[in-house]
């Protein structure tokens, strides 16, 4: 993968942020695996010191606020409110499963560009939640886009890879290196899974090493562009990669977790 610059900013298609690790659905093989976190969610002033330093040196096309669940954040128009004054991107878009933003003040709907809206077989969002969201949507000048999800691909191999050509062979084939692009306190990385599996699967797996920092690049690094330029480009796996089937595991029907399920398993 090869990038371009413009007025010395990395052009990519996309960059998001987790504003809160957990969520009122339990999606078995969630990406971030926001079912086996702790509740957590973003500092707006960190978020936006953390946005700054990278719009010195980023262009994305979009910034996606995800989570977790971004409409659990106890003040998301303080988060909205960072993300443009960073300058980040033109473009300030959500993520969301809906249970939530129906609801939401007018202040979230006013300083969002887009939206996109997971309804899930396995908990569908009732149609007039549908409807509610789309004539705010409609009303704020929001773009929405509504995603039916009814299968999951799983991410989380049952045991880590052992072989070094699985690995490549799971990094060539993964789309979230292009896709998923992540600013998480005071890193940015490739993907979204490095700062969580080691969270989640650490305990079960003494070896792995600390994925949060050996994959991601600090965002007070010197020569900041050139870094981020060769960590975008280079064609090796991330540690990450050993504990992951990115786009490579089997398809299943969406399911979610029994809520007395805790921890990884």
């Amino acid at each position: 993968m090869r990038y371009e610059l413009h007025d010395g900013r990395i052009l990519t298609w996309s960059l998001e942020a987790h504003v809160t690790t957990h969520c009122n659905l339990r999606c078995v093989q969630c990406c971030p695996l926001s079912p086996h976190l702790p509740t957590w969610a973003v500092s707006p002033a960190a978020l936006g010191e953390d946005l700054r330093k990278l719009a010195r040196v980023l262009r994305p096309s979009v910034f996606k606020l995800t989570g977790g669940e971004p409409f659990l954040h106890p003040d998301l128009p303080a988060v909205l409110d960072a993300v443009r004054a960073s300058g980040i991107s033109e473009q300030v878009s959500v993520t969301t499963n809906g249970f939530l933003a129906q609801s939401a003040p007018d202040a979230v709907y006013e300083r969002l560009d887009r939206m996109t809206l997971s309804v899930y077989s396995s908990a569908p969002l009732p149609e007039r939640s549908i409807t509610r969201i789309t004539e705010r949507c409609e009303q704020h000048g929001v773009h929405l886009t509504v995603k039916s999800i009814d299968a999951f691909q799983q991410l989380t191999p049952d045991a880590p890879h052992t072989s070094d050509s699985a690995v490549r062979s799971i990094h060539e084939r993964c789309w979230l290196k292009v896709r998923c692009h992540l600013v998480h306190a005071g890193r940015f990385y490739t993907c979204t899974r490095p700062p969580h599996v080691a969270t989640v699967l650490g305990p079960t797996y003494p070896e792995m090493p600390a994925l949060a920092d050996v994959d991601g690049v600090p965002l007070d690094a010197p020569d900041l562009l050139e870094r981020m330029l060769g960590y975008l480009e280079k064609d090796t796996p991330l540690a990450t990669c050993r504990y992951c089937l990115g786009a490579s595991g089997d398809w299943q029907p969406h399911a979610q977790l029994p809520r007395g399920v805790r921890g990884w398993g």
